[in-house]
């Protein structure tokens, strides 16, 4: 249950639509001046080298991030990621979400990030120590009961980004009981899930998935899909994309989020291809 390094796939496709969605979330609440709290459930090491034996295994980042560091982005969304990645390229380190948000955050917002791997919550532990910055709260504990246990927050405006690694297939069905339970709570939380596109080899951790999309994109006004695909859905394509389910998503987000990642599919190669779909529309 944890084996999973997320080392082997830092600066991926996945990462870069995960990121964008999860900072354009946190742009969107720095529009108001009113503090926000964040939760990251699967925080993982918070920095990845690119020279670490994990990272330089499959060199994934050579099909992702690599592509867009001489982009001139034309979208503010895509800019923004560049410009708080670069530094740290420039140092051959992915920053993972923790040092995104760490980034991005302001003196009076704070951030809860949650790593249960012993070997990367001291990576994590590390790389957030480094920043001098009391208002990121580090945990050392399962993330999806972590979310149940410190929600709501007190101010109640944030977000959650839930991105498990999904080894197991019941992972799909806790993820939308956690999102269920923190949205009975805290109903004006903004909530990003990431997933994987499974081809029909994994038929069932699929149906799995979609019946979390299903569950989960009901529980608040309105909510959207995005997905990144980046190879043929072929029966044996394996991990052919992944998406974001965005629930109570910000005005304009979807618009912003697709602009930054047409721009994206565009560096990633022939086969890459953006689309996003509202799922829920109640309240727009």
């Amino acid at each position: 249950m944890l084996s999973y390094r997320h080392a082997f796939h830092a600066g991926n496709h996945a990462d870069i639509l995960k990121h964008l969605c999860w900072l354009g979330v946190i742009q969107h609440l720095k529009q108001k001046t009113k503090p926000f709290v964040l939760f990251d459930t699967h925080a993982g090491a918070g920095e990845y080298p690119l020279n670490d034996d994990f990272a330089s295994q499959n060199k994934e980042y050579d099909t992702g991030m690599t592509r867009l560091l001489d982009t001139q982005a034309v979208s503010p969304l895509l800019d923004d990621y560049l410009t708080l990645s670069r530094p740290f390229w420039q140092q051959q380190i992915y920053p993972g979400s923790p040092r995104l948000m760490a980034g991005a955050l302001r003196e009076q917002d704070h951030a809860h990030v949650m790593e249960l791997h012993p070997t990367e919550i001291d990576n994590l532990q590390r790389s957030m120590r480094r920043l001098h910055n009391e208002a990121i709260h580090v945990h050392h504990r399962d993330g999806l009961e972590g979310l149940i246990a410190l929600t709501p927050p007190n101010p109640n405006r944030g977000a959650v980004l839930i991105d498990p690694p999904y080894e197991q297939k019941k992972e799909y069905k806790q993820v939308a009981d956690t999102a269920a339970k923190v949205y009975s709570r805290w109903q004006n939380a903004q909530m990003v899930i990431w997933y994987p596109l499974l081809s029909g080899r994994a038929e069932e951790k699929a149906q799995a998935c979609q019946s979390m999309l299903d569950a989960a994109s009901q529980l608040g006004k309105n909510a959207f899909c995005a997905e990144l695909t980046v190879a043929e859905n072929t029966h044996d394509a394996g991990m052919y994309g992944s998406g974001v389910l965005v629930i109570n998503p910000a005005w304009q987000l979807d618009e912003q989020l697709t602009q930054a990642m047409k721009e994206v599919a565009g560096q990633l190669g022939p086969q890459a291809g953006f689309s996003l779909r509202w799922l829920k529309t109640e309240s727009m």
